[in-house]
């Protein structure tokens, strides 16, 4: 069941707003991937307009109109992993160039973490990013994010807490090879 500071967020994306919230790796901006939204992010963090973002989504069916993936893609995103994984796929044709990176690769991860999961499971994939200033280090409490960021951020959860602070995994599907640990 969803908290009531999770239904404000949603309600906030819905309306084509940019949240601060909790992920299982560390604190996040997030909105709607489409380009209008993921311009004014990249804007906020003060980052180059070539930098990408992920999608977070709860299930695989979120992020399918998105991606290009064959059975065992489907099988192995659904599939739940010991920590954070952020997978690099094919994107679908006509994918915002603010979710392609220079790989030609989108980067997805399908999250477990319940604060994530019920957002997504309200709002559908959402484009996120790090909670800091371009080259700066990522904010670890509301506080912070509110002093960097002022009200260019239309929601932060007052009841957010970090996550694991360590960045997510990063495999390519495809290849198998991991690009972070």
């Amino acid at each position: 069941m969803a908290t009531i500071s999770q239904l404000k967020a949603a309600l906030v994306i819905t309306h084509c707003g940019i949240i601060a919230h909790q992920t299982d790796t560390i604190f996040g901006l997030a909105c709607l991937p489409n380009d209008a939204l993921l311009n004014r992010l990249s804007n906020i963090k003060k980052r180059p307009l070539n930098k990408t973002f992920i999608l977070l989504a709860s299930s695989y069916t979120q992020v399918s109109n998105y991606i290009i993936a064959d059975e065992k893609a489907i099988q192995t995103l659904n599939t739940p992993t010991d920590s954070p994984t952020t997978w690099l796929v094919q994107p679908a044709k006509n994918i915002s160039h603010h979710l392609v990176g220079e790989t030609n690769k989108i980067a997805v991860r399908i999250t477990s973490f319940a604060p994530i999961k019920t957002l997504c499971e309200q709002v559908g994939a959402i484009a996120s990013t790090s909670a800091n200033i371009s080259n700066q280090l990522p904010c670890t409490n509301a506080q912070q994010i509110r002093d960097s960021f002022g009200p260019n951020i239309d929601y932060v959860d007052p009841n957010q807490t970090s996550g694991s602070g360590k960045s997510s995994t990063i495999i390519d599907l495809s290849s198998g090879n991991i690009i972070r640990r």
